[in-house]
């Protein structure tokens, strides 16, 4: 068997786990076990040389021409991450969409989408179904040579915006976008704040790279998986 059909046996089996477990939300022990093997496996196969190149200052990058890049948008698939699995509480005021992050050098943005969870349907000022918050975690992303695999975070700051399919352009404004809920009133009142402070967020390896899938590693031992975004689909 070539390497390159090995990748994607192994590929495909990390994805089928992904979608029986939920992202690896209800994954058990046994699950994630399983998708640790994968990966462990799939890391030996990685095709990309230095996959944080695209987090090298000018002055020590290597090339314009790296690919597969680390740079792009990508949607978590897979994590075993508490921080992340703890986010689906069933009775939670917003019901968790899709996690995702944007890498666009030197700013990793960590993407959160939020819903109208089922239960407020009948609520007012609650919004409709199309309704979404997309919070983003903004932070400062660096790597060279020498510590290839590794990217080194730092927090540089926060975004919040919103989308609300149901409100018209002339409902525009603070009381009308109270009353359409808070997504509406994040789509007419988005926040950004970037201050001058930076402070440390931690570490991650890149154990996989290619031009479909990037898994990581986490310096407390955990795993994301993540597929790129196709241009025509993306939703960030």
């Amino acid at each position: 068997m070539t390497s390159s059909s090995e990748q994607q046996l192994l590929k495909d089996d990390l994805v089928a786990l992904a979608s029986s477990t939920r992202r690896g939300f209800s994954a058990s022990r046994k699950d994630r076990d399983k998708a640790k093997s994968i990966i462990n496996e799939l890391s030996k196969l990685s095709p990309t040389e230095e996959p944080t190149a695209a987090y090298y200052s000018d002055a020590q990058a290597t090339s314009d021409d790296i690919v597969p890049s680390l740079a792009g948008k990508w949607t978590l698939i897979y994590t075993d991450a508490p921080d992340i699995t703890s986010l689906d509480a069933p009775l939670s005021i917003q019901k968790l969409g899709r996690i995702g992050q944007e890498c666009d050098p030197p700013l990793i943005k960590n993407v959160i989408e939020w819903k109208r969870p089922s239960w407020a349907s009948s609520l007012p000022f609650s919004g409709d179904e199309d309704s979404r918050i997309l919070q983003k975690i903004v932070t400062e992303g660096a790597s060279t040579p020498a510590d290839n695999p590794t990217v080194d975070l730092k927090l540089v700051g926060l975004e919040i915006s919103g989308t609300n399919g149901s409100m018209e352009e002339s409902n525009s404004g603070l009381v009308n976008s109270l009353l359409n809920g808070p997504a509406a009133l994040f789509e007419q009142n988005p926040i950004k704040l970037q201050g001058p402070l930076k402070g440390p967020f931690g570490k991650f390896d890149i154990l996989y790279l290619d031009d479909e899938m990037r898994i990581t590693k986490t310096y407390q031992g955990y795993y994301t998986v993540n597929v790129r975004q196709e241009k025509e689909n993306e939703w960030f």
